[in-house]
């Protein structure tokens, strides 16, 4: 199937009032009674855009150590759960610079701080339309 402008669209992901990303409500009726089958499909969508966003419906149980806007724990495999950005990315690419022996943990050598990449990864994912 071609893709085409006239094609009907939703987005994926959200900020609401408490500025918690969420999956939209659109996605979730998508997703419909599939559990974790819908989670599995979801991450692989995510990760044809950008690969940190496959892994975010398996972290959990983290602690938010160095963004200060976040909730101090990560809980949110389900998809009626909050899906912020998983810190762990955002504190690699911070620390590390672009020539880093891991290319998934380089950072661009900026000298940016934790907060700035995990802002740019909340855009991201708000951004993403199916």
């Amino acid at each position: 199937m071609t893709i085409a402008r006239n094609e009907t669209w939703i987005q994926l992901a959200d900020l609401n009032d408490q500025q918690e990303l969420r999956f939209t409500p659109e996605l979730k009726e998508v997703m419909g009674e599939l559990g974790g089958e819908a989670k599995a499909f979801v991450g692989h969508l995510l990760g044809l855009w950008y690969d940190p966003f496959e892994h975010l419906l398996d972290y959990y149980s983290g602690n938010a150590k160095h963004s200060k806007d976040q909730p101090g724990t990560f809980n949110s495999n389900g998809l009626d759960e909050p899906q912020d950005v998983v810190e762990y990315w955002a504190e690699q690419w911070a620390k590390n610079s672009k020539e880093h022996v891991t290319p998934v943990n380089s950072g661009t050598g900026l000298g940016l701080d934790v907060t700035w990449y995990r802002d740019v990864l909340r855009s991201k994912l708000v951004s993403i339309r199916l």
